[in-house]
């Protein structure tokens, strides 16, 4: 079902998305890092750095600080990327719409960094009944246990997380065999040709960026979109 590969692809993808909750947050789980940590795992580095920096594009300004959800894009572009190189578009594969294959796959990212945040709603619930017991623990003298709750909180998040991008990478891989095997030469043809449009969509960002009033995420977009730029050329 998974190569050896694509498993820890996913469990690297799933450890990255605990930035999102446990460790951070230091942007590790970002889909500019995601993508090209996916990439260097696979080898694929180009692939990775072009699908990271088109979606970073989109979610430049999404900031999980302060308590804010915002969608999980990082994980999204790890299900997207795993998916592309397990299917038929797969460059190992000799492909010859791989460039077609990418912009489905990054179709597929905004449907999947919505649902995945369902994961942060799930991993936050576990918290307040946590602390509660703790509390509980600490106001009768007794030993609160931290690090056991700690390590409770972490692997429930990492299990989360693998399931949810284990189920997104099957469906994901799914979908890009069906357009391989029905989709005609003139439309994977057409989808090719988007490929260096896609990072153009960062422009579109720049009303999220304006709005923000915050220059260095004004410039932060503009240099991702230059980034992305070299990288597809």
């Amino acid at each position: 079902m998974f190569s050896s590969n694509s498993i820890v692809m996913i469990l690297a993808a799933a450890l990255l998305n605990l930035d999102r909750q446990v460790f951070g947050p230091f942007m590790l789980g970002r889909p500019l890092v995601a993508g090209f940590i996916m990439g260097l795992l696979s080898g694929e580095l180009a692939a990775g750095a072009w699908m990271g920096l088109s979606v970073e594009l989109l979610w430049l300004a999404a900031m999980p600080l302060g308590g804010q959800l915002t969608p999980n894009a990082g994980l999204a572009v790890s299900a997207a990327l795993i998916a592309l190189l397990g299917s038929s578009f797969a460059p190992a594969l000799g492909a010859c719409q791989t460039q077609a294959g990418q912009v489905v796959a990054f179709l597929t990212v905004p449907f999947w960094a919505w649902a995945f945040t369902y994961i942060d709603k799930i991993s936050r619930r576990l918290v307040p009944p946590q602390l509660a017991r703790a509390r509980a623990d600490l106001a009768e003298g007794r030993d609160p246990r931290f690090f056991r709750r700690n390590l409770y909180g972490l692997c429930s998040t990492l299990g989360f997380s693998l399931a949810g991008l284990a189920l997104a990478v099957l469906l994901n891989t799914s979908l890009l065999n069906l357009v391989v095997r029905l989709a005609p030469d003139i439309v994977l043809l057409n989808l090719d040709s988007l490929f260096t449009f896609i990072p153009f969509l960062g422009l579109l960002g720049m009303a999220v960026f304006l709005e923000a009033k915050t220059v260095n995420f004004y410039l932060g977009g503009l240099l991702a979109s230059l980034l992305a730029l070299s990288a597809v050329r």
